[in-house]
């Protein structure tokens, strides 16, 4: 009598035994067959289950060897521009954000060049811990124009979006980014906040988000754990083919 799926419910229960440990990473999922003889429910059903639970990246399908629980390690695609805690919740995990540092401070010259400000101009700081699934998993510095953006301080950005509060005081979409990434060893404070031994390695994710018209809006400057993620790059012919022509000028 739920009002929810059938596929969606069946989802749930395997997601919580996958949390639980009930299902650790690398075990075999119920296969269709084991789904629909344990529910009662059609083969659509059970394999539209799976198929959701595939797509978030929860469980994953080997040829010839049928349906696994993905390990530990989260793909995330390599892009500032993403909503960190709404890409990962939709995969069904839970994401805490814990605010480090909101305030408006001299910005860095590096920074200032980022966001093409003059000197001596003054920019807003948000750096926060993301925690997921209970474990520390990133953490995210940001800088933006203080003469733009400095009603994002009043803001908790503990529940709200960093990005959808830079669309909602712009007026316009943050269409692109442009991102670098970087394997490095953690500092010692990263190293404590990420509840890491020290020198571990992460991956630092760099890069400056544009608006609609081209203004850059957002410098960040990311640090992921390496044990809990692997970055992700989708590309099209397109741009693989503007990479070669971009390093064929370089040489």
């Amino acid at each position: 009598d739920s009002p929810v799926p059938l596929y969606r419910q069946i989802q749930n229960i395997l997601h919580q035994q996958i949390r639980s440990g009930q299902l650790p990473p690398g075990s075999k999922a119920p296969s269709e067959a084991q789904l629909m003889a344990l529910y009662n429910v059609s083969r659509m059903t059970a394999r539209r289950a799976l198929d959701d639970l595939v797509a978030r990246g929860i469980l994953l399908r080997r040829q010839g060897k049928g349906t696994f629980v993905a390990d530990a390690v989260m793909s995330y695609d390599l892009s500032t521009i993403l909503s960190f805690s709404r890409t990962l919740r939709a995969r069904g995990l839970t994401v805490v954000t814990k605010v480090l540092c909101q305030e408006s401070i001299p910005g860095p010259h590096w920074v200032l060049q980022q966001l093409e400000l003059p000197p001596n101009s003054e920019v807003v700081l948000v750096r926060r811990l993301r925690i997921v699934e209970g474990k520390p998993a990133a953490i995210h510095t940001s800088y933006m124009d203080y003469r733009l953006y400095a009603p994002i301080l009043l803001v908790d950005l503990s529940t709200a979006s960093l990005l959808e509060e830079i669309e909602r005081i712009s007026g316009t979409r943050v269409s692109h980014s442009r991102d670098s990434v970087q394997a490095r060893l953690a500092d010692p404070e990263e190293s404590e906040l990420l509840s890491i031994s020290p020198y571990s390695p992460v991956l630092c994710v760099e890069g400056v988000a544009y608006l609609a018209g081209g203004q850059p809006v957002r410098y960040t400057n990311a640090i992921y754990r390496a044990d809990l993620f692997k970055l992700v790059v989708t590309n099209t012919a397109d741009q693989a083919i503007l990479l070669k022509l971009t390093i064929f000028n370089n040489s």
